[in-house]
Parts: structure tokens; sequence; C-alpha cells
């Protein structure tokens, strides 16, 4: 939040706070190496793909994107995939919703129950509203391999909003408002909550102000 000055009639000045957005370090997930799950860098959006023994433009475990943190819990239910959380781009194997039309060209995923992507903001003022803004959608698929997750948005453990996700569920804006008590720095998480094979895709993040 920054303030502007206005000037009034006879001199007086009025200052008037004006409302930031957060900086939110890769908000779209863009220009982030996509690994294999057997290790080799695709970088997809470069051209590359995988080799023999990888899913096509799917993550590992522990991989750190630009800003990002990707991390499997204890209790992962999916601890032996290496792709229980991380990055891929459309039109992939890994079968994420469309991204036509939206403002990103890579998504986090997060497959299971105790994974997590992470991210530390700064900026906050105490006291004041803001509102989590991203898009969320969750995978293309059936029986055990399906988009029946469900995805907590967190503030420092601190739950602030949860979706659950069906499969097929096209990515949509999602919102939730919240307040922080102090100025941070504060830790923004996403985390999957379901139990087995099931997957959810999210990118667009953004934090601003409550006007």
């Amino acid at each position: 939040m920054f303030f502007t000055k206005l000037w009034l009639l006879g001199g007086i000045s009025l200052s008037i706070a004006v409302a930031q957005p957060l900086t939110i370090v890769n908000s779209d997930f863009s220009a982030v190496p996509v690994q294999c799950s057997n290790g080799i860098a695709a970088q997809s959006y470069m051209g590359g793909t995988c080799t023999s023994g990888g899913n096509e433009q799917q993550d590992f475990n522990g991989a750190v994107g630009i800003g990002w943190t990707f991390e499997s819990l204890p209790g992962d239910a999916n601890p032996s995939a290496h792709d229980s959380d991380g990055m891929t781009d459309p039109n992939t194997i890994f079968d994420p919703p469309s991204f036509t039309g939206l403002p990103f060209s890579q998504a986090a995923f997060l497959q299971g129950a105790n994974t997590a992507v992470a991210q530390t903001i700064t900026g906050f003022v105490p006291g004041e509203l803001y509102t989590l803004r991203f898009y969320l959608g969750s995978r293309y698929a059936s029986g055990s391999f399906d988009g029946n997750q469900t995805v907590l948005a967190a503030l420092d453990d601190k739950p602030i909003g949860l979706w659950k996700l069906v499969s097929f569920t096209p990515f949509n804006l999602r919102t939730a408002i919240f307040k922080v008590a102090s100025g941070g720095p504060h830790i923004l998480v996403f985390r999957g909550m379901a139990q087995g094979d099931h997957t959810a895709f999210f990118s667009g993040v953004s934090i601003e102000a409550v006007k």
C-alpha cells in the first residue's frame, strides 16, 4: 500500500491510501524448468521432451520453482510416485485441464494428500483485509487417478480457504478474503488433502488489499 496526495480547493491536501498487489514471485509459474519423473530436465516450454522412464512434463518431489517450494510432507499419500507435487505444461499426458485463454503457460500440481507448494510473501499491512485469487482445476482422468482433490490455502498454517474438486473440473478463478494480524513476512501455502492419486492444478496467484 502507498499514499497519494490530492490537492483540494484552498490549498488543503488530503492523503489517500491506494491498495497495491503484493509481490508473488512467478505467480503464473511461467519459464520454470519442468522435470520428468526420472529426473531428466524436460524444459518443455523450450521444446524439450522426456526420455524413457519418465512421464512427459511431470515434476519430481522437492523441486524448487522460482519463488516457490514444492514439498511432500509426512503422511504423503503417494510417496513413491516422485511426482506428488511440482510443475506441468498444458496438453500433456498428465492430463491437466486446458489452459486456453488463461494468463499462464504452466501450472503447479498437488497429487494426493500432504503435498504442498509454498512461498514467503512480504508487504502485508497489519489489520488489513486481503483477497487471494488463483485459478484452480482438476485432472482429466477417472478411476483411482482422478481429480477428486481437496485444496487448502493457508497463511502460516492458518486456513483461509478450502476447495473440493471433482474429476474434469476446468480451470476457474477462486477467491478468499482474509486478514493479517502482523505485517509479515507470511508463508502462503497450497496443500493437497485427498488420500490417493487425486490431482489438482493451479496458477495465476495474486494477493491484493481489499479496496
